[in-house]
């Protein structure tokens, strides 16, 4: 293999590869424009989406994110006129990945509730060693009310039944997801479900979005818009609950074996950059559960997996000793 692989959506920090393989949603939120802007579904031939992985491994890339518009919609326009046993899932493309040779792993970018099928599961429970122990399930509002007016397609016990489904088949798996708070017309009783909700599911990482109006959306149009400092008090309670939810989430990671990827150099504080002689900076990498991890290790082991074992948590990483290089 000689030439990096064209056709995926981009690069980050070298180490890690975003593959699209998917495009297009039909769902129609009412807070999203792009369902009326790219409306159709379209998927990548399997085929192809492992060739290019197997190119990257080989160029050295260690993680693999599957990205798409509605990645949870892959393969789905092909199954109109199939029988349903014929039917392609993004489970079947995981599995097809994870099946691949060499030294990597893969993850998924971000799903709805209903895509959190007993298949996919079984899917990361058969291959720990290649599909991180991670779902980004994005939820929007625990709210059953908010969810009716964003036109979502479950409520927030369905949500959280999906949650508790992906914890009695994983050990300890990070579930995260995005959160819009001050929709059109959200009382303090929805935001406070919203919040319960969080806790009930218990994320290790929350993506929080002040709602903003979209021009072309049934949301922009809608009645009882917030003001901006109810949306900004709103996103600063969420915040303090996240990292409730976040310390407590790598709490039970602590004394646990994780493969990490080792990214960067960590950027030495102030304080350690007194003096004559400072002591070395730690190296910064991701954990397969999403744990962002500090850890003393060498340059050369950049872009490499290293098995550690997980300490306490400081400053919203988890500390970490080096036990050995992983071994794929």
């Amino acid at each position: 293999v000689t030439d990096v692989p064209t056709g995926i959506s981009g690069f980050g920090r070298r180490h890690r590869a975003y593959v699209k393989v998917q495009d297009g949603c039909m769902l129609r939120c009412s807070f999203c424009i792009i369902p009326y802007v790219r409306p159709q579904l379209s998927s990548r031939p399997i085929e192809h989406i492992l060739d290019e992985v197997l190119r990257l491994v080989d160029h050295g890339f260690r993680e693999v994110v599957l990205t798409g518009i509605h990645l949870g919609h892959y393969g789905v326009e092909w199954n109109r006129n199939a029988a349903k046993d014929q039917w392609t899932r993004l489970s079947h493309l995981v599995r097809r990945i994870a099946e691949l040779p060499g030294e990597f792993r893969v993850r998924l970018s971000s799903i709805e509730a209903t895509e959190v099928t007993r298949e996919l599961i079984d899917v990361m429970a058969d291959h720990p060693e290649k599909v991180c122990p991670h779902l980004h399930i994005s939820m929007q509002s625990g709210s059953d009310g908010v969810l009716r007016r964003m036109r979502r397609r479950w409520g927030a016990q369905r949500f959280v039944d999906r949650c508790e489904l992906l914890k009695e088949r994983l050990d300890r798996p990070a579930i995260t997801t995005d959160v819009i708070v001050g929709f059109p017309g959200e009382t303090d009783a929805e935001f406070a479900e919203t919040v319960a909700v969080c806790q009930q599911a218990g994320f290790s990482k929350i993506h929080i979005f002040p709602f903003s109006a979209r021009r072309g959306t049934p949301a922009a149009e809608m009645p009882d818009q917030l003001p901006k400092h109810v949306k900004q008090d709103r996103s600063r309670e969420l915040a303090a609950v996240e990292t409730e939810l976040r310390d407590a989430y790598y709490a039970t990671l602590q004394g646990m074996t994780l493969t990490v990827l080792v990214e960067s150099p960590r950027e030495a504080q102030p304080s350690e950059r007194a003096g004559a002689s400072p002591p070395p900076a730690p190296f910064i990498g991701t954990s397969c559960r999403y744990a962002p991890v500090e850890l003393a290790c060498t340059e050369g082991q950049v872009g490499q997996f290293v098995n550690i074992e997980a300490g306490a948590a400081e400053n919203g990483r988890l500390t970490a000793a080096i036990q050995q290089a992983a071994i794929a």
